[in-house]
């Protein structure tokens, strides 16, 4: 299609496709827009993981750590309560680690709250300690969370007469919920603890079925315990479903079977239930810990009594109770009901089917990933039989936890705040069902085509805020530099969240050892996560430019609603990537559609079940509104969701499939008929206008419709460029990261015709772009450096204009040598401060004094200003070029803010006088060369990074 008639159907679309939208002019008293980004309101500030050592807590410190907060630039904090591995704790601490979830406990947390109150502050509050859910006295084994576990044995029939042997399965060795190791087991309240978890222990089926045996890969080594017992699959195994046989009362105690074979290959399984021993991972509080049972209500009603009860209703100084993401190690999802469950749900009984559902890597907690099933049967059976398996699951997994999760917390007078992914549910409706939805971004290190799936439950379902567990890399507890933060932070806001909880702040323990106590610090068993957000971190000094520039850039990001075009149709249970397309993992479709100037959502059933038509548009419960719906490639999907969409396109919404029609229903039950209703709706979708389209040709299909889309790329490959869009009143807000590690030309046609300004987050500042009008829409010229971002706003009560190119017209690089030096910080563990006297600039590495240095050091000369330098329109900018790892510039006594991120370029015009000023800049870098320790575990395994003021240093006149 023409880029004209693209961008007039934008044009006339774009108000509808950004739902009901607020007046330009703020509310009377409300701030206006330009208000909340200059001085964000409180509310839009980032907030913390606060790590507790449990119980081990002082009101003092509490008190202390809130206006530290506050001081610093954040909403507000989530308590995390956990066993302090590996920390120095003093006599009185240690005996106070376990008070979690007593008395003295809840009496903490109301201090920490009251104090956040008296500050327009408040808290989280993680409704457990550590994850996943559960522990303490409250989750006895009758309320323990219980795995389904398999052992397969292949037996030659003809050739003989029974019993069979059969291997019997045992309990998958994991970290135990009831080892010897931990202290709390030994407590006389639960000495009969170990027999009645073996009580919950049963033959759940033996089934045998004639057929072939998968090829599976070697097994990996073991470090004396495993995640999983499943091997990955090369070629799965052949079950004939005509030729199967229940034989569960046939198996004897001694492990025998009772049955003579027929002719033939056949696979016997042996289906055994475990309460599985897997405890809360560094939990806090008395008592064995115990994960609750996620299918069973009164598992969470115990838990909930335990741990969230004593807070009261509508507690003062508490937002929500947060549950993070679920991470269930079980061999096979299960519960103690779970066949009458599925009869009554599934239609029929699952037991001879039970081969069908194992398929390694789906939804296996720390390791997610595709393989193909263990069994497939000769028709398709085997996929339906694992679709339903996967729904009941997810059901039971909602009826069992989530919906009792969000009552609890609505009952008390709180929101909900829960990470769907991670466990074997409809995340889109995990995120939709409470009021915070909250994704995060160690997956992939920041995958924002993964948080997108936050932000379409938080669209779908009616909520403004999409929040994040941010800033975390795996290895790497001490060397995250400020820029690589801000980068993240950029990236997350391009995956459509804009609430960011930082990872995280760490309560200050007794322990004088700098740099104190980090929740995730090195050990021998691993080299742990960033970041370390405390005072004793060098890097403490940028935290709140860190925090201004979120908070500025949440504060527009909160407003408005979200632009999104696409709705694009989710049906799996669970997500990892490559869930869609047999482990490829390519996200080829999202990659498209951004990559064609068209943002979107992943809409699940249950949302297509309440959505409707209106104008040609689908407007989901929740008030999003999208003018396509656009499926994946699919062989089933329910019958109802299939006559669903076929309304949809018979009220003229369009549909587009991806390659094919989906040509039958997903389940097994009254398969032809419900086979025949999919078919039959699909021939209606179709004659109602619905196209089938290949992937390569979803976005032009989507243009040649008029489609209208968020932008137009006018530059090259714009495969790493993502963004997001709001409409602010009759303003358009659009937000644009540059993934790579190089510029991108992010050149664009936005489809308003109105001026354009960039607002800058970090120093508030809003300039305009220049921009031309053009069909309709308006063409920009924008270049992001690597990891550079641009919030950019359209306000059609403007006009686009011809803005001058700034450009350097002078340039004067300031001596490599000649720089006095002085360092502030600690060598190693110990304090260490010196005058080094004239240095010149360079990695501290290279320097022994500094080689194992982390703190501060302060660069100081004389630089001359000239006087043509100060003209009218002209600037004076200090480039610092390498900086490890931030840097703070005083002219003249006069500090100015710091500069935490590239390019590290500092206005000067206003601190300079012509001839002689005197020039400062102190440098701080991460903790990470001094926590280098050849002697300690985990921290030998530290690699020194750079540190200091490389430079060069120059000084640009621009104009």
């Amino acid at each position: 299609m023409p880029l004209r008639r693209t961008l007039i159907a934008a044009l006339i679309a774009t108000s509808a496709l950004s739902g009901t939208a607020a007046p330009v002019a703020a509310r009377e008293g409300e701030p206006s827009l330009e208000q909340r980004f200059a001085t964000p309101p409180k509310a839009a500030r980032p907030r913390f993981r606060w790590w507790w050592p449990g119980g081990a807590v002082t009101d003092a410190e509490l008190q202390r750590e809130i206006a530290l907060l506050d001081e610093a630039g954040f909403a507000g904090a989530e308590i995390q309560a956990l066993g302090p591995n590996f920390a120095n704790l003093s006599p009185e601490e240690k005996a106070h680690v376990n008070d979690y979830a007593e008395p003295p406990f809840f009496a903490h947390v109301r201090v920490a709250a009251a104090a956040a109150r008296a500050r327009g502050m408040d808290l989280d509050y993680t409704l457990g300690s550590a994850w996943p859910s559960g522990g303490g006295f409250a989750i006895t084994p009758e309320k323990a969370f219980v795995e389904l576990t398999m052992a397969r044995t292949q037996v030659t029939g003809g050739e003989g007469t029974g019993p069979v042997r059969v291997a019997i399965p045992t309990r998958t060795k994991r970290l135990g919920a009831l080892s010897m190791f931990d202290a709390r087991v030994k407590d006389p309240k639960v000495a009969d603890w170990p027999a009645r978890m073996d009580a919950q222990a049963g033959i759940v089926a033996v089934v045998a079925m004639r057929g072939t045996a998968p090829d599976l890969k070697p097994a990996g080594p073991t470090a004396g315990f495993v995640l999983y017992p499943w091997e990955d699959v090369v070629k799965p195994g052949t079950l004939a479903t005509a030729d199967t046989l229940v034989l569960t009362d046939k198996l004897k105690p001694d492990g025998t079977l009772d049955w003579t074979p027929p002719p033939g290959t056949w696979q016997v399984f042996v289906f055994k239930r475990y309460a599985s021993n897997v405890g809360v991972l560094g939990a806090a509080g008395q008592g064995p810990q115990l994960i609750l049972d996620h299918m069973d209500p009164n598992a969470f009603a115990a838990h909930a009594a335990r741990v969230g009860d004593p807070l009261g209703k509508n507690p003062v100084g508490i937002r929500s109770t947060f549950v993070d993401s679920l991470e269930l190690m079980q061999d096979l999802p299960w519960g103690r009901t779970f066949l009458d469950e599925f009869r009554k749900r599934r239609g029929y009984d699952l037991t001879p089917y039970l081969p069908f559902t194992l398929q390694p890597g789906w939804m296996q907690a720390w390791g997610e990933h595709w393989s193909p099933p263990y069994f497939e049967a000769k028709d398709t059976t085997a996929d339906r039989v694992r679709a339903d398996y996967r729904r009941t699951v997810s059901d039971l997994m909602f009826d069992g936890f989530l919906k009792p999760f969000v009552a609890w917390n609505h009952a008390h007078g709180l929101k909900a705040k829960f990470q769907a992914h991670g466990g074997a549910i409809d995340i889109v409706r995990g995120y939709g069902i409470v009021d915070i939805p909250e994704t995060e971004d160690l997956v992939h290190e920041g995958d924002p085509y993964f948080m997108r799936f936050a932000r379409s439950g938080a669209d779908l379902y009616g909520h403004p805020i999409v929040s994040a567990e941010s800033l975390v890399w795996k290895d790497r507890p001490y060397d995250v530099t400020p820029d690589e933060l801000r980068r993240r932070a950029d990236l997350i806001f391009a995956g459509g969240v804009n609430s960011l909880i930082l990872h995280g702040h760490d309560y200050r323990l007794s322990d004088p050892k700098w740099p104190g106590w980090h929740a995730f610090q090195p050990s021998p068993f691993g080299l742990g996560f960033s970041t370390m957000f405390t005072q004793s971190n060098p890097i403490w000094a940028g935290v709140p430019t860190l925090a201004r520039y979120i908070a500025r850039t949440q504060a527009v990001l909160q407003q408005g609603r979200p632009v999104v075009p696409v709705a694009y149709f989710y049906g799996q249970t669970g997500y990892y990537v490559g869930i869609e397309d047999a482990g490829a993992g390519k996200q080829r479709a999202e990659k498209a559609f951004l990559g064609g100037g068209y943002d979107f959502d992943r809409i699940n059933p249950d949302s297509i079940e309440s959505a409707r038509v209106e104008g040609s548009m689908l407007v989901s419960k929740g008030g999003a509104r999208y003018p396509v719906l656009v499926l994946p490639p699919l062989d089933g999907i329910r019958a109802e969701t299939a006559e669903r969409i076929a309304g949809f396109a018979k009220a003229g919404l369009p549909v587009i499939f991806t390659d094919k029609l989906p040509s039958r229903d997903e389940g097994l039950h009254d398969a032809a008929a419900r086979d025949a209703r999919v078919v039959k709706a699909m021939a209606a979708a179709r004659a109602a206008g619905a196209r089938v389209v290949p992937l390569d040709q979803l976005v032009p299909t989507l243009r040649a419709r008029g489609i209208p889309a968020n932008l137009q790329w006018t530059g090259g490959d714009p495969s790493e460029l993502v963004y997001v869009q709001r409409r602010v009143g009759k303003r358009l807000v659009t937000f644009v990261h540059n993934l790579a590690d190089a510029p991108r030309d992010a050149g664009m046609v936005l489809p308003v015709a109105a001026g354009v300004t960039r607002w800058n987050a970090m120093d508030a500042s809003v300039t305009p772009v220049d921009g031309r009008a053009e069909r309709g829409g308006t063409r920009i010229a924008l270049t992001l450096a690597a990891g550079e971002s641009a919030l950019l706003v359209s306000d059609p009560a403007t006009r686009p204009r011809t803005v001058p190119a700034r450009s350097v017209i002078e340039r004067h690089a300031l001596p490599v040598d000649g720089w006095t030096l002085s360092v502030a910080g600690h060598s190693g563990r110990e304090p260490y401060g010196a005058s080094l006297g004239t240095m010149a600039l360079g990695d501290w590495r290279a320097v022994p004094q500094l080689a194992r240095f982390a703190g501060s050091g302060t660069y100081r000369r004389l630089i001359r200003i000239e006087a043509n330098w100060l003209k009218p329109g002209q600037r004076v900018l200090l480039d610092l070029g390498a900086v490890h790892d931030m840097a703070t510039v005083s002219v003249n006594g006069r500090p100015l803010q710091p500069v935490i991120s590239a390019p590290f370029r500092v206005d000067i015009t206003r601190a300079v006088r012509v001839g002689d000023n005197d020039l400062t800049i102190m440098v701080a870098n991460t903790p990470q060369n001094a926590m280098i320790d050849p002697n300690a575990g985990g921290y030998k395994n530290l690699k020194p990074v750079a540190a200091g003021l490389t430079g060069p240093v120059t000084l640009e006149i621009e104009r």
